[in-house]
């Protein structure tokens, strides 16, 4: 079974932004919206978890952010957002994000972990231990927002194939199959080329982690939910300081 770090080397990297079927930058403007909404207007010095291609990182930017530090282990990924940087407040540094408060190095205003990083923890015990590592990170009034698909009660039967996207030629279709503790998320990649159909294929875990589970979770490090919405699918959570 892969990591989620080798099926994105391996497999998904390079279709990850492609499969959200929109421009990087409508995208990014998305997630400013949400952000916005969940109260991120002032974001200070931020950290983004798990940055990926930089939505988040590059949101946080065009709302105000002082300085951004764009998390990932992907180097693909992090190669693709610092083709967005231009001139903003964002270095990227290719790092396990569980050790995140190293590279910072002092009190931060704004944290995010959106896009299911999350789920690719490898246990609820690195949830929590990241959850604490976030709250000792924030500034008084500092706010994380937190987003990933709950996966608590997985699909059954043919609800567990599904279509992601597809164009000419490229298809993307994920297979979900319940696996007790974790979903393991098998993504089929058909793309189209010289000779043909070819087909590409990866799987790796994801964990099952509600709502209620990390709210209370937050709790246990000291931060309260004030904001909560269910949008395209995923959960997406505002904490603070208790």
């Amino acid at each position: 079974m892969n990591t989620p770090r080798n099926h994105y080397e391996r497999l998904l990297a390079r279709h990850y932004s492609w499969m959200f079927g929109v421009s990087f930058e409508d995208k990014a403007a998305e997630q400013a919206a949400i952000l916005a909404e969940a109260g991120i207007h002032e974001p200070g010095v931020a950290v983004d978890l798990g940055c990926g291609s930089g939505f988040q990182a590059v949101a946080l930017a065009e709302i105000g952010a002082k300085h951004v530090y764009a998390i990932d282990t992907s180097s693909a990924l992090l190669s693709e957002l610092s083709g967005h940087i231009g001139d903003r407040p964002i270095s990227t540094h290719e790092a396990d994000m569980m050790t995140f408060d190293e590279i910072v190095g002092g009190p931060v205003d704004t944290i995010v972990c959106m896009g299911d990083t999350l789920t690719h923890l490898s246990s609820k015990m690195d949830v929590e231990n990241l959850l604490g590592t976030i709250a000792s990170a924030l500034t008084e009034g500092g706010r994380a927002i937190l987003s990933w698909r709950d996966l608590s009660s997985p699909a059954e039967g043919l609800d567990r194939f599904i279509p992601v996207r597809s164009t000419d030629d490229r298809i993307l279709v994920c297979f979900l199959e319940d696996a007790i503790e974790t979903v393991i998320v098998h993504d089929l990649v058909h793309e189209r080329g010289p000779d043909g159909w070819k087909l590409q294929k990866s799987a790796y875990p994801k964990l099952k982690l509600s709502p209620g589970w990390m709210t209370e979770a937050l709790k246990d490090v000291g931060m309260a939910c004030h904001y909560e919405r269910t949008f395209r699918g995923m959960t997406v959570l505002a904490a603070s300081h208790l």
